[in-house]
């Protein structure tokens, strides 16, 4: 665990703690009550079994094992009880456990760095400013074109040709992924004794040789891609988009749970991992929910008070906009037989109570990543994985709403490739297509998870920037123009450059989706006019049509 999540998770141990007498005392109650219950009532019996249930998974959770246990086996004991609708009066064995609870509750619980089995890796790791690669090679001149290439991207790049000095930078820094270029296995195999594909830094290989062997060692050495030399730099790149998405998508996940202890530690340790969480513990406002925060996962409790989790998620199927998303339970529940009954009804997977940090995020970021990938077939551009056309406009109608609401303004911008048909005649649509996901990659790595990009059209693009006065638009926009002008491209052995020219339009100026796109529309084509490789504003349109009445007056 990191710091801050030991610090949290010591104070949810201490909180917990307080309140056991409670949840003890509780439970003795509801004993005492079902041994003087009339026959056929059963009613504190159905709340026992919820009590034990939650002491279960809480307990067992926050590290009190030997209290979870015996929450877990006095739900065992009473559910038979339950389904045979009888009254367990009496019983010696329950007895026993329900009087044991408070002494077994002075037992120490587990350290916080006992109860985590490994850390998450993020590909953009929080306050670095760029995305940090090692390379490693047999021959650094073999990769000299490869790291220009990623420098010119804004990547920072640290090459080593020996194992020893890479060894000594992983140890004081982490990367966010390793290149490995070999012509022979030696390097590889030495790497392989320090490096282990846990650790969580995604390996790529390059290799001279593309058999059946050179793949199969270095997947035994965990690589997560294999391309044999001389390998295209936007292959390359094609697979740190694929780490990008996967890694430092933010996956939104809604933690539908009465315990709100519980819920409040599965959202640290799903929010360490770089997720975002809601909370929500009344599932009568869960549809309301969902609409509000848009989650990419649902991680509900099987068992809750007045509606249970399958009762949830078959209200949750009810609705067409609901169809494909991801249901997750988490319940102390061991039995396979109600499991399965559980997931009939449309849920994705089920997660036992107690579960590792580690096991908890890749189940969560596993199924998420499916459901974004899913979604991103019917709401984004096939060639570049940015929104399309129509989404565009969805996306623009919500953030000027929430700017109307908030007063806030929001920056509108246009991009187009300049003498885009020209690269297209000169080099061949393939090469075209590679210009046009150089400026989508270029677009999701220098701009922020709250800015929205899309790909408008042909070699056209749009960029939705919240908070974002038409003064800071200009310039980020303008650094952008720049960095992509110096992005090189490759045709075989030939490397050409292409730039770009953009128009900006910004709230409350501009109020309508219709006004803000045109007024964004009319800037670009401004630029066009003025010689292109250049970004104009809305403010310089006015200008331009001040100079232009001038002169016909």
């Amino acid at each position: 665990m990191k710091p801050s999540q030991i610090k949290k998770f010591q104070e949810q141990q201490r909180r917990f703690s307080d309140g056991v007498g409670k949840r003890i005392q509780k439970l003795s109650q509801l004993w005492d009550a079902i041994n003087k219950a009339p026959d056929g009532q059963l009613i504190e019996l159905e709340d026992m079994i919820l009590e034990a249930h939650k002491l279960a998974g809480t307990a067992t959770t926050l590290g009190f094992i030997d209290l979870g246990e015996r929450g877990r086996d006095i739900e065992i004991l009473l559910r038979p009880f339950l389904e045979n609708k009888q009254l367990p009066k009496n019983d010696p064995i329950i007895e026993e456990i329900v009087s044991s609870l408070a002494s077994v509750a002075t037992i120490e619980p587990k350290r916080p760095e006992d109860m985590t089995y490994g850390e998450v890796t993020l590909l953009h790791e929080e306050g670095r400013s760029k995305q940090l690669v090692y390379v490693a090679a047999d021959n650094l001149d073999d990769t000299k074109d490869m790291v220009e290439q990623l420098e010119f991207i804004d990547y920072e790049v640290l090459s080593f040709d020996n194992a020893n000095d890479l060894k000594d930078a992983l140890s004081n820094e982490s990367p966010s992924v390793m290149i490995v270029d070999i012509n022979e296995f030696d390097l590889l195999d030495e790497i392989s004794k320090f490096w282990r594909k846990e650790s969580g830094i995604p390996l790529v290989v390059l290799c001279a040789s593309e058999c059946w062997e050179s793949r199969l060692h270095a997947a035994r050495a965990g690589a997560f891609a294999f391309f044999q030399k001389p390998v295209e730099h936007d292959d390359i790149l094609g697979v740190f988009d694929s780490l990008w998405e996967s890694n430092s998508a933010q996956y939104r996940v809604l933690i539908v749970e009465d315990e709100r202890m519980i819920a409040e530690h599965y959202s640290v340790v799903l929010q360490g991992a770089g997720m975002k969480t809601a909370i929500l513990d009344d599932t009568e406002h869960l549809l309301d929910e969902l609409g509000e925060f848009h989650p990419d996962l649902v991680l509900m409790d099987l068992y809750m008070p007045n509606y249970s989790g399958v009762e949830a998620a078959s209200v949750i199927r009810q609705h067409n906009a609901h169809t494909n998303l991801p249901i997750v339970y988490l319940s102390g529940e061991t039995d396979l037989k109600m499991q399965m009954q559980a997931l009939q009804v449309g849920a994705d997977d089920f997660l036992t109570k107690p579960i590792n940090d580690l096991h908890l995020t890749q189940a969560v970021s596993i199924r998420a990543k499916r459901f974004r990938q899913l979604s991103a077939l019917m709401d984004r551009d096939s060639l570049t994985g940015l929104l399309n056309h129509s989404n565009l406009k969805v996306a623009l109608e919500r953030e000027l709403s929430r700017a109307k609401r908030h007063n806030s303004p929001v920056s509108f911008v246009m991009i187009d490739i300049d003498h885009f048909k020209s690269i297209n005649d000169k080099y061949g649509h393939p090469v075209g297509d590679k210009v046009i996901k150089g400026v989508a990659r270029l677009l999701n790595y220098r701009f922020r998870k709250t800015d929205t990009a899309a790909r408008y059209g042909g070699e056209e693009f749009a960029l939705i920037l919240p908070d974002t006065p038409a003064d800071i638009a200009l310039r980020l926009i303008d650094e952008f123009r720049i960095t992509f002008a110096k992005t090189p491209f490759s045709n075989g052995p030939e490397t050409f450059f292409a730039t770009l020219s953009a128009g900006i339009a910004t709230f409350p100026e501009f109020q309508s989706i219709e006004s803000i796109i045109e007024a964004a529309d009319s800037s670009l084509y401004l630029a066009k006019e003025k010689g292109r490789n250049r970004v104009v504003t809305h403010v310089e349109l006015d200008l331009d049509d001040d100079e232009s009445q001038k002169n016909s007056a």
